[in-house]
């Protein structure tokens, strides 16, 4: 399969599921319907939830880390460190996490995100609450684990997990 066209299914469910119309990433740099720029990125890394993630939803708190490529001149690299908590199982969950991404040009931004897992996904959205670019919207989705995974987090726990996917910023107009 396409991971292009896999990404793409990925975000228009994670949009419809999450009500998140207006987030969907337009081309590079383009306005947006809202009257505002848009940022889109590539995000991978691990997640290590705490006790681990098993069969049924249980409280979790957890630890992200990964890096973002980016379609902006100006934001092109950050590298991602965030943690989150919530009830979280292999097949389904939600969870609220801050995300701290260290852009490559030294600048700082916190992003705020409520999440929503269903059996290999992640997506969700949130809100720029401090640093560059602040008060931007912000949709998020990736995939996680790897094919057969159900089966091994089914049986036991699974103490970390790799992740890859999407970051869109909507920047706001002042």
């Amino acid at each position: 399969m396409n991971p292009r066209r896999s990404l793409i299914t990925l975000t228009v469910a994670v949009t419809g599921l999450l009500g998140l119309q207006g987030l969907a990433a337009p081309p590079s740099g383009a306005a947006d319907s809202g009257g505002g720029m848009g940022s889109y990125c590539t995000i991978a890394g691990s997640i290590a939830p705490d006790p681990g993630i098993g069969y049924e939803a249980r409280a979790t708190t957890y630890r992200l880390q990964g890096t973002m490529d980016c379609t902006s001149e100006e934001l092109s690299h950050a590298a991602v460190t965030g943690t989150g908590t919530g009830t979280t199982g292999c097949f389904g969950g939600s969870s609220a996490a801050v995300l701290k991404m260290v852009w490559d040009n030294g600048m700082v931004s916190t992003v705020s995100a409520q999440l929503g897992d269903f059996g290999y996904g992640t997506g969700g959205y949130g809100t720029v609450t401090d640093g560059m670019l602040k008060d931007s919207h912000v949709g998020l989705g990736w995939g996680r684990e790897a094919a057969g995974a159900e089966m091994r987090c089914a049986g036991g726990q699974v103490r970390s997990y790799e992740y890859a996917g999407y970051v869109y910023f909507h920047i706001h107009s002042h």
